[in-house]
């Protein structure tokens, strides 16, 4: 039986847009399965598989630090604590976990975004070579695009973090903590603001072939009035891809418990809870693409109310099929 079609360039409530996202991922379960799996694939597994580690070396550190002597003093206490754990997180295992589960995000997002490219040109048959053929073309701009975006929070966190450095150093005590806790508070409602605000410019990248300048301002075009429903839709997928992934993350919840609580036999050295962490990774990756579909939706939502691209085609459809009718009467 031959699907319906689904019209992306729409304009669409909120419910329809949750709606849309799921229709479109059951319609092309298999080839964003494949897609996603053979692209993103093998960035995740090397970021889990580095992950893996980094969650049992800390395991480790934890079990073996709680004994540790760390000093007399309240400060010294924690100067040595937090300098210890500070030098063990930060590794090179950590490094190569962030760096490649950032650069399977994008990947992810890059596949979603080319996928729709390509049904929107022909939605059969859609195929992993079609998609694949969309990715070479598409992925150093999107790159680009979540270069900026990153590069943009990375100001933004180290700009609040020095205020709230300095309020440390020069207030302190109780007045101190109160501003720091206020800093703190603005700067996350800062960088919520900004992601939302921001979230498109990747897909506008993607499917109108802008450069990532252009497209942070277009973003900027395309959310304003529309702030707050974009927020919810993001915080809506969110919620159900955390869910979802839960079932991915149990088995590594599973032997962290039985780690830390020292039961089972059968649970000992960190193999087990590296595979765990690594199918727990991967799944994530995997999950994350409904929110890179959804957002396409509100994209092409929100450009119909602006623009009513779509409207416009579909009135010259119906305009070309009349005159292809009466060519047709003609002989």
């Amino acid at each position: 039986m031959k699907k319906d079609t689904i019209i992306l360039q729409q304009e669409r409530d909120f419910g329809d847009k949750i709606n849309a996202s799921f229709t479109f991922v059951s319609q092309n379960f298999k080839t964003l399965f494949l897609s996603v799996l053979y692209f993103a694939g093998p960035l995740s597994l090397i970021g889990g598989i580095a992950n893996g580690i980094v969650q049992s070396n800390n395991l480790d550190f934890a079990s073996s630090g709680a004994a540790k002597p760390r000093g007399t003093s309240t400060s010294e206490i924690f100067a040595n604590s937090f300098g210890d754990g500070f030098t063990h997180l930060f590794t090179l295992n950590y490094l190569i976990a962030i760096i490649f589960l950032i650069l399977a995000s994008i990947t992810v997002a890059v596949t979603v975004f080319s996928l729709m490219i390509e049904y929107q040109e022909n939605p059969e048959p859609l195929t992993v070579e079609r998609v694949w053929a969309r990715i070479q073309t598409v992925f150093m701009p999107i790159l680009g695009s979540y270069a900026i975006l990153i590069l943009i929070f990375m100001v933004i966190i180290v700009a609040f973090a020095a205020v709230i450095g300095a309020m440390i150093t020069g207030v302190g005590g109780v007045l101190g903590g109160f501003l720091v806790g206020i800093i703190g508070i603005i700067g996350f409602i800062v960088v919520i603001y900004f992601f939302v605000t921001l979230s498109l410019s990747p897909a506008i990248v993607a499917y109108e072939g802008v450069g990532a300048w252009e497209a942070l301002g277009k973003a900027k075009f395309l959310i304003e009035d529309k702030w707050w429903s974009t927020f919810g839709l993001i915080m809506i997928i969110g919620i159900i891809n955390s869910f979802i992934t839960m079932i991915f993350g149990a088995p590594a919840m599973i032997v962290t418990f039985m780690k830390v609580l020292k039961v089972g036999g059968g649970i000992s050295g960190n193999i087990p809870l590296i595979i765990t962490t690594v199918i727990s990774t991967v799944g994530q990756v995997i999950v994350s693409s409904l929110t890179y579909v959804a957002i396409s939706f509100q994209y092409f939502n929100l450009v119909e109310k602006r623009e009513g691209n779509g409207l416009k085609l579909l009135i010259e459809g119906i305009g070309q099929k009349k005159l292809d009718l009466n060519e047709d009467g003609e002989y």
